[in-house]
């Protein structure tokens, strides 16, 4: 953020030359005190710090949960395709006349912006956002972010040595939140969503790749949310790619046997998507084999804001 749109204070101020009457100046042995205008917000205690209980482990940071506005996504593990289905997700909430930001939170592997192909174009990463006293200009912020369809994007370049703080992400999703209908929050595996209360307050999306292996990793991701203090997720079903045909995919219904709950979807591979993807083309449209699941996703989400936006939008 630059200095024209984020609240800015000094951090620390050298001692006066003449001391206050009554209080002796120190002597040139003795350390200075660092004088800060800020104290950072409390660090979350480790996994391993904190006393094991069958409830989400609590935050020093007490904070508002009334967002209803947040979407969460995240997948058992990579290569499944979260990145592309929450970008498509944006791109239909978009098209329905909501104002959409979609956030790169996944800090290992990051590059939505290469991912979408707009890699050359202005605009703030994630690495560059600053948020010493844990809070941001949310309209200040929507000017200073790139747009791909009609979609504000926030991308995170993980060839940057700077990882944001976890109260520079939270105070980054609660800005965006703030001044627009819907945030999406591309987590990828989830390693942000215990130290960030507003990812775990938010609407759980998982992508559960259809699959032996991608529905028991499915599985075991859903109680990791669910240890975390998150709401029951949203699952969408994604067929895996490369797969001989009628072999290695796993159907709707016996997904859902499986996992005890609704799965949405298929989601279909792609051969065109995918070539542009690889091309650096980026995603030219929601193509037909996602739109089914996209369009009934949506609808979920636009639940969900509706007392935040309070539009009402026909299904489509």
């Amino acid at each position: 953020m630059n200095s024209n749109t984020s609240p800015r204070v000094a951090r620390r101020i050298t001692s006066p030359a003449v001391a206050p009457p009554g209080i002796p100046l120190p002597t040139d042995d003795a350390p200075i005190p660092a004088h800060r205008y800020y104290t950072p917000p409390p660090r979350p205690l480790a996994s391993c710090e904190r006393q094991r209980s069958g409830e989400a482990p609590a935050l020093a940071l007490t904070t508002d949960t009334s967002f209803h506005n947040i979407v969460t996504m995240t997948s058992g593990h990579g290569g499944v395709g979260l990145s592309v289905m929450a970008s498509m997700l944006a791109w239909t909430l978009a098209r329905r006349e909501h104002s959409c930001v979609l956030i790169d939170a996944d800090f290992v592997a990051g590059c939505l912006d290469l991912l979408l192909g707009v890699e050359r174009e202005p605009g703030l990463r994630f690495s560059q956002v600053d948020a010493p006293l844990g809070r941001i200009e949310g309209e200040a912020m929507n000017h200073e972010l790139m747009m791909w369809e009609g979609v504000r994007v926030l991308p995170y370049d993980p060839w940057s040595a700077r990882q944001p703080d976890w109260w520079e992400v939270q105070a980054a999703i609660r800005a965006l939140a703030e001044t627009n209908d819907v945030v999406i929050v591309d987590a990828g595996q989830g390693g942000l969503i215990e130290t960030v209360p507003d990812l775990r307050s938010g609407l759980q999306v998982i992508a559960a790749e259809l699959s032996v292996m991608g529905l028991a990793r499915a599985k075991s991701h859903r109680s990791r949310l669910d240890s975390w203090g998150c709401e029951a997720p949203h699952i969408v079903g994604v067929e895996p790619r490369g797969a001989p045909r009628g072999r290695g995919h796993v159907g709707i219904g016996e997904a859902q046997d499986y996992l005890t709950a609704t799965v949405l979807g298929p989601i279909k591979p792609s051969v065109n998507l995918c070539g542009d993807v690889l091309e650096g083309l980026g995603i030219r449209s929601v193509t037909k084999g996602s739109r089914k699941a996209m369009n009934l996703l949506a609808d979920l989400v636009e639940q969900a804001i509706r007392p935040v936006s309070g539009a009402s939008h026909k299904d489509q």
